[in-house]
């Protein structure tokens, strides 16, 4: 599959969320590393958990670099940052499968103290968007069978559960092109 060199997607903005606060939205850049370390720092050890389906207590230099430096077609990551505070309170991104050039898995992350507001459920939505403008047909995801919010939040953007073992269920969604 040929690839356009720049994504068409359009992820920066402002999102209102229902009560009332706003964060600004944007692609992630290699400039991020300190606020995506500073975010990963005030998560909880239940959101890492969740996040990275096991425990993790630290982001290596490498992941850093995987998870800041993206190129925004076959991997993309929309991060939000509170307008009031300037901190980074979230981020949604897909990358594609290793071998394949049109499955991607999804993953999204938000600072505790912004559960329950639906800024996971707006940069998801982004980072669905993004991944039709760029020619992916099948998202996945990959969630702790406990986690009931990423559930319910992957079931509200149209994810279908297609599987489970281990303690976790995966979920897909397949993209029509725009």
């Amino acid at each position: 599959m040929s690839r356009p060199a720049l994504s068409p997607c359009r992820p920066a903005g402002e999102i209102v969320l229902a009560d009332g606060s706003r964060v600004r939205a944007r692609p992630i850049g290699p400039a991020d590393r300190d606020a995506l370390v500073d975010g990963f720092a005030r998560l909880s050890p239940r959101s890492r958990y969740r996040r990275f389906l096991g425990p993790k207590h630290t982001l290596s230099a490498r992941e850093l670099t995987y998870l800041t430096d993206v190129d925004h077609v076959t991997h993309e990551a929309i991060v939000a940052f509170d307008e009031a505070g300037g901190r980074m309170v979230g981020v949604a991104r897909y990358a594609v499968w290793p071998g394949s050039d049109d499955t991607a898995d999804v993953a999204v992350t938000v600072a505790d103290e912004w559960h329950g507001r639906g800024l996971g459920s707006a940069l998801t939505a982004r980072v669905v968007r993004c991944a039709r403008a760029n020619g992916i047909k099948r998202l996945t995801g990959t969630i702790l069978w406990e986690n009931a919010a990423a559930s319910a939040l992957l079931r509200r953007l149209g994810f279908r559960a297609v599987g489970s073992g281990d303690g976790a269920l995966e979920f897909g969604l397949d993209l029509a092109p725009t």
